[in-house]
């Protein structure tokens, strides 16, 4: 074998190497990461070009930031990453404080991050967070049931990311 074939053949399983690891990354981390139940509502049910989803809206999704110190923060934009804690009210995780600064959590609170999506601009002063799980791909035909309640059951990884574990609708795994 030439040294440029061997070479080559490096390099192919390195990458492969690459793709299993990084697959088997995410694997994990929906597996046997903390989980967390925030309430969920669908929003667009269809994209021709790439199949049934769901674009999701979740009550974590609007927060207000806040200053190291406590106060309103204004000075922020699109784009921006932005540590959001979360913490459990009854049976589901909501939005206890949001900062474009790491925060430190409690006991009982989960640190998450996402980026600034855009501002709601008025009288509430809300930010609208992107996790990256705004989207859930539903098998071919399945679309948008109809339902009452809608939770999610969220994976928080150890880099503070979301992942979307199962969508319940009544109570019952979906699709």
């Amino acid at each position: 074998m030439s040294r440029t074939s061997r070479v080559f053949w490096g390099i192919v399983v390195a990458q492969a190497l690459f793709l299993v690891a990084w697959a088997g990354y995410h694997e994990w981390v929906r597996r046997a990461a903390d989980v967390i139940l925030v309430k969920g509502q669908p929003v667009d049910p269809r994209d021709l070009l790439r199949g049934d989803y769901m674009t999701m809206n979740y009550s974590i999704s609007s927060v207000t930031l806040t200053a190291p110190g406590g106060t309103a923060k204004s000075d922020h934009r699109v784009g921006d990453e932005v540590w959001v804690l979360l913490e459990k009210r009854g049976d589901y995780y909501e939005v206890a404080q949001a900062s474009r600064t790491r925060l430190v959590p409690g006991p009982a609170q989960k640190l998450v991050r996402g980026t600034i999506s855009y501002d709601v601009f008025g009288r509430s002063g809300a930010t609208r967070v992107h996790y990256g799980i705004e989207k859930f791909f539903v098998p071919e035909g399945k679309g948008t049931p109809s339902f009452k309640l809608m939770e999610v059951e969220l994976s928080v990884s150890p880099a503070h990311r979301l992942y979307i574990k199962r969508v319940l609708l009544d109570g019952r795994a979906y699709p």
